[in-house]
């Protein structure tokens, strides 16, 4: 989760990404597909927590089809996490198998309505790059009609 990255797209997010009306706030997915929900664990690996937080650069859009997304670099931390997830859990298959390299990123808006993404584009480019941090770990489970999510891992108070 990366609350400092909300105030630039919870607005577009609100109106224009499902995951948004079910409490899914600004974020960057470290693994998918997801691990169903009766598959987690009644306590989470403290090696998560120790990979927390993570220092992030959201630094340029990408418009893709059907959605806007803002691509975060450096990853080397974001991976780290996916390997760790990938270790903990080894029977999860592959993160993004139809990617050779996973493009970390947060979701602006759903739509392939260009003008949206157009529009959403303009008001987010000007606050770009912007430094954020990644301060918790969520499982999440579900799709567009319904989503349940548990906190992983929490980064420490400092």
């Amino acid at each position: 989760m990366t609350p400092d990255a909300d105030p630039l797209v919870e607005r577009w997010r609100a109106e224009h990404d499902w995951a948004a009306r079910f409490g899914v706030t600004a974020h960057v997915t470290v693994r998918t597909p997801f691990l169903d929900a009766n598959e987690w664990p009644d306590a989470w690996s403290d090696e998560l927590t120790a990979l927390l937080p993570v220092k992030l650069t959201l630094a340029t859009l990408e418009n893709r089809p059907g959605a806007l997304v803002i691509l975060v670099q450096p990853d080397d931390q974001l991976q780290a996490l996916t390997r760790a997830v990938g270790t903990i859990w080894p029977g999860l298959p592959p993160h993004k198998p139809n990617f050779e390299r996973p493009a970390y990123h947060v979701t602006v808006v759903r739509t392939r309505d260009t003008e949206i993404r157009r529009r959403a584009a303009d008001a987010i480019a000007p606050h770009l790059p912007l430094e954020v941090t990644g301060t918790a770990l969520w499982a999440t489970h579900g799709s567009a009609e319904g989503l349940i999510h548990s906190v992983v891992a929490t980064a420490p108070a400092t």
